[in-house]
């Protein structure tokens, strides 16, 4: 959790280093990166919520909690995918990172 909200942290340097010193398409890179690391973002919000809001009768932020909880079968499979998509568009686990050609090009 403390590595995703470091990155989110980052963005605005991220956005402005391939923006300014990028190659042809640096422009388009740049902008096609923000959106990558802010559209996985909200996979993490719905699967943080998700454990929160459906782990006890009153909503806690107290992960030992919301963890030791038991969920429904489905409900842990939405809430493991939410949180592999977020990962993996994070952190370059699928070949999904086709803004940084363009950066370099």
């Amino acid at each position: 959790m403390v590595a995703c909200n470091s990155i989110k942290l980052a963005l605005p340097n991220a956005y402005l280093l391939p923006s300014m010193w990028g190659r042809k398409k640096r422009l388009y890179s740049a902008t096609k990166f923000i959106l990558y690391m802010a559209g996985d973002s909200i996979f993490l919000l719905m699967g943080v919520l998700g454990v929160d809001l459906y782990g006890s009768n009153e909503p806690t932020l107290n992960f030992e909690t919301s963890v030791n909880q038991s969920y429904h079968v489905a409900l842990e499979i939405i809430l493991y995918n939410g949180f592999l998509i977020d990962f993996a568009l994070k952190f370059p686990i699928l070949p999904v990172y086709t803004w940084l050609p363009d950066t370099r090009a």
